[in-house]
């Protein structure tokens, strides 16, 4: 067996392209959660057991409290804040050392929050009020009382059911989702997040395989809010709202743990419809009402995905045809003209879900720059065109050099993509453009008059750098504007010397 073949296997079986193959990265990211979590369950368990053997309890009623895993309200508070903690403190740090992603990518984009985040809310209280309603008319005592919560245990409540939902959405939509949905297509990514929710929960106290299912089921809902809006709001708000008017309101069982609400409901009914010990989730109450769900759910969520989500799709789309591709992200700090024509021209152009920079070559090797009547005098740069909602990566190259070349393009070859996290104060915007190498034959003449192309100049690639360099020279008005566009010209350079390598 020779040395190459052997490199050759193992670059095949840990690698996928310059990054840690995807399943090491996932194997990675949930043994150091496991590690982070394990450690303070266990000092948990050993302090909670001694804290109640000096209360008085016996060994045997401890062992019992602990295995019923309903820990004092104050104690599970502090537990969540450190899962979530730990939860973001990997994703985003393991992200950026091993997926090198930023976190708009796992759905931590700062857009549309509140809208989501108020839409999962409605969606989590409804559903478990659906639940709970359902309970009283199959109960033959159909009766509300009161509970044993009080208005302070139900604001720790309130903090405690937040912060684990968030960090639940972190690890299993943030983290693997992203990161399976990137390798695999959407698909993959919503199947393997569901069913890894569903074995983390295969401990919990009076777990059955209907309660796994249904586990699963609403890690598949949970994952659609995320793959339908591009982020975590949704989800997280759904996830929070149904654990919490599942337990801190309703006083239902939640995933096996026994919960003092601010109501009681009956739950007489028959234990494959109301789950039993387990709670609503390992009924098939809640398997209906979650399958119901999803209906409404893709309804109010039918509008334009984020940039990051259509960039997550379109790397998922080119990589599978072309294998892993170059990509690095860039964080700018811009003026608020600039930003402001960023979020005008880029973001709010009505129909555009990132662009396209095109690195037309001819027969002698020479690439094609352009020049625009409001460019500053002497500014070329390589031509650049948004890609359209809906539209593939290698369609919005074809168009966009007819539109802006009239020339046709040839062995298209993606080189990598770039994005960018434009901040203005407080404010940001995301974008990204994917660098496209493309051959050509004739003299460029735009098709479209709105671009205002005014000229053409054809270049040795190794004269991309001088490009770049010109582009952050410009005057201050425009310093913004080149320090931008300066970043796609260095990294054609540099893609297309490594491709060229081989």
């Amino acid at each position: 067996m020779s040395q190459r073949f052997v490199r050759s296997t193992l670059r095949r079986l840990f690698l996928r392209g310059r990054l840690l193959h995807p399943v090491w990265r996932g194997v990675i990211f949930l043994v150091a959660l496991f590690a982070a979590n394990g450690v303070l369950s266990a000092v948990l368990g050993i302090v909670y057991f001694l804290f109640l053997l000096v209360t008085g309890r016996s060994p045997e009623e401890a062992l019992v409290a602990l295995q019923a895993g309903r820990l004092p309200r104050p104690i599970w508070l502090g537990t969540g804040l450190y899962r979530l903690a730990v939860a973001l403190g990997l994703a985003l740090g393991l992200g950026r050392l091993l997926d090198q992603e930023p976190p708009e990518t796992m759905g931590l984009a700062p857009v549309r929050w509140a809208r989501d985040g108020g839409l999962g809310l409605l969606f989590g209280a409804g559903t478990m009020l659906a639940v709970g309603g359902t309970l009283l008319a199959l109960s033959p005592r159909p009766r509300v009382g009161a509970g044993g919560a009080g208005t302070l245990s139900f604001a720790v409540d309130v903090l405690a059911f937040l912060t684990a939902a968030a960090a639940e959405e972190v690890v299993f939509r943030g983290y693997l989702q992203r990161l399976f949905s990137a390798w695999k297509g959407p698909a993959v990514g919503i199947a393997v997040s569901s069913v890894l929710f569903a074995v983390f929960h295969m401990w919990n106290p009076h777990i059955t395989p209907l309660a796994l299912v249904n586990i699963g089921l609403a890690g598949v809902a949970f994952a659609l809010a995320v793959e339908w809006t591009g982020t975590l709001w949704l989800a997280t708000g759904y996830h929070f709202a149904w654990n919490l008017f599942q337990g801190s309101v309703l006083g239902l069982p939640v995933s096996g743990m026994a919960w003092e609400g601010l109501l009681t409901l009956p739950t007489d009914g028959p234990a494959l419809l109301t789950g039993g010990s387990f709670g609503p989730e390992g009924g098939l109450l809640a398997t209906a009402v979650l399958l119901l769900s999803l209906i409404p759910l893709r309804a109010l969520t039918r509008r334009p995905a984020t940039v990051a989500i259509a960039l997550q799709r379109q790397r998922a789309q080119v990589e599978r045809q072309t294998g892993p591709l170059p990509y690095r992200h860039h964080s700018l700090r811009v003026g608020p003209r600039f930003f402001q024509d960023a979020r005008d021209s880029i973001l709010n152009h009505g129909n555009r879900e990132g662009e396209v920079v095109l690195v037309l070559r001819r027969p002698d090797g020479l690439v094609l720059l352009h020049n625009k009547s409001f460019y500053p005098d002497g500014v070329h740069r390589l031509p650049s065109g948004g890609i359209r909602r809906g539209e593939t990566v290698l369609a919005a190259v074809a168009r966009e050099t007819a539109e802006e070349t009239g020339l046709v393009a040839r062995n298209v070859r993606p080189l990598g993509v770039l994005s960018y996290r434009l901040w203005c104060g407080r404010e940001s915007l995301f974008f990204h453009s994917w660098l496209v190498e493309a051959e050509v034959e004739g003299d460029p003449c735009p098709n479209d008059d709105g671009e205002r192309i005014v000229g053409f100049r054809w270049v040795e690639a190794q004269a991309l750098p001088e490009v770049a360099a010109a582009l952050r020279a410009l005057p201050p008005e425009w310093a913004d504007w080149g320090r931008f566009r300066a970043l796609a010209h260095d990294a054609a350079r540099i893609w297309s010397e490594k491709r060229e390598q081989g």
